[in-house]
């Protein structure tokens, strides 16, 4: 699934062509991907122009002229491409926007997900904050204000276990699965640990081995497992660069070791018993 550095890498690459060129029309060939598209949005941006785009969590935004923004959500196996105008459309390919780039220059962009699990919609600019997808969502991944007041606050009370509150998009968004366990890898923390009980140390840690992991994804254009492809269509490297997710069995980097999966809430958690040996029992 497409996770924040994932998103980000499309959203840079994205914004070459897009940033102040006119939407000359969107075209939608299914009525319904994981909610239905509202039919108004292949007219209402007919002949926009594209002020600016922008990020939180998983979602692409795009800031339009008439004072509305585009959501864009990849799903489980969704992915974006750039093609010239009138390209010939392949199997899954869900959403085409084309436009006319401020060089004059006609493309198009493409939303294709096989699983049809990513969505489309709009909302005024000025109130996208009470969108539905978008209200209930906590600090970026990559925010400068994720810091350890605001982390503490929050885990002080709380008793749900690390890899939980990593996942819980209302803390923090952006985060997923694959960069869970690499996080906590980083960070020499027990996935089964309560968040209550992590010192001032460990929470430092964690919040700098989010930045860096999640860095580290954007340089490397993110990682591809099964579907995902950056919009220039290449894949995204990162994944040779992971220290656990999906290393079962094989050696820990670190200390040799061996690295072993464990399931929390029905999620792949890979571990290294060694390098992560600090769970509190409670």
């Amino acid at each position: 699934m497409p996770e924040l550095p994932e998103v980000e890498t499309s959203k840079r690459h994205i914004k070459q062509y897009l940033l102040n060129a006119k939407i000359l029309n969107i075209k939608s060939f299914v009525s319904k991907l994981r909610w239905e598209i509202n039919p108004d949005i292949k007219k209402i941006f007919n002949n926009t122009v594209i002020l600016k785009i922008d990020r939180i969590g998983k979602y692409i935004l795009i800031n339009t002229s008439n004072k509305n923004t585009l959501i864009l959500h990849l799903g489980m196996s969704g992915y974006l491409r750039i093609n010239e105008a009138n390209v010939k459309k392949i199997k899954h390919d869900h959403i085409i926007m084309n436009i006319e780039c401020i060089t004059g220059e006609k493309k198009c962009l493409i939303f294709n997900d096989q699983r049809r699990f990513g969505h489309i919609d709009f909302h005024y600019t000025s109130l996208l904050k009470k969108h539905f997808l978008i209200k209930n969502l906590g600090i970026d991944g990559l925010s400068k204000s994720l810091k350890y007041d605001f982390l503490n606050k929050i885990f002080l009370n709380k008793t749900i276990v690390i890899k939980n509150a990593l996942l819980d998009q209302k803390i923090i968004c952006g985060i997923g699965n694959i960069y869970a366990s690499e996080i906590l890898f980083y960070s020499k923390i027990h996935p089964l640990k309560r968040v209550n009980n992590l010192c001032k140390n460990e929470i430092n840690f964690l919040l700098f081995n989010i930045n860096v992991v999640l860095s580290k994804a954007v340089l490397s254009g993110g990682t591809t497992i099964k579907d995902y492809k950056q919009p220039n269509g290449k894949i995204g490297y990162f994944k040779q660069k992971l220290k656990v997710y999906g290393r079962e069995k094989l050696k820990c980097y670190d200390c040799s070791s061996i690295i072993f999966k464990l399931n929390i809430n029905k999620r792949a958690t890979y571990i290294c018993p060694d390098c992560q040996k600090n769970k509190l029992v409670n």
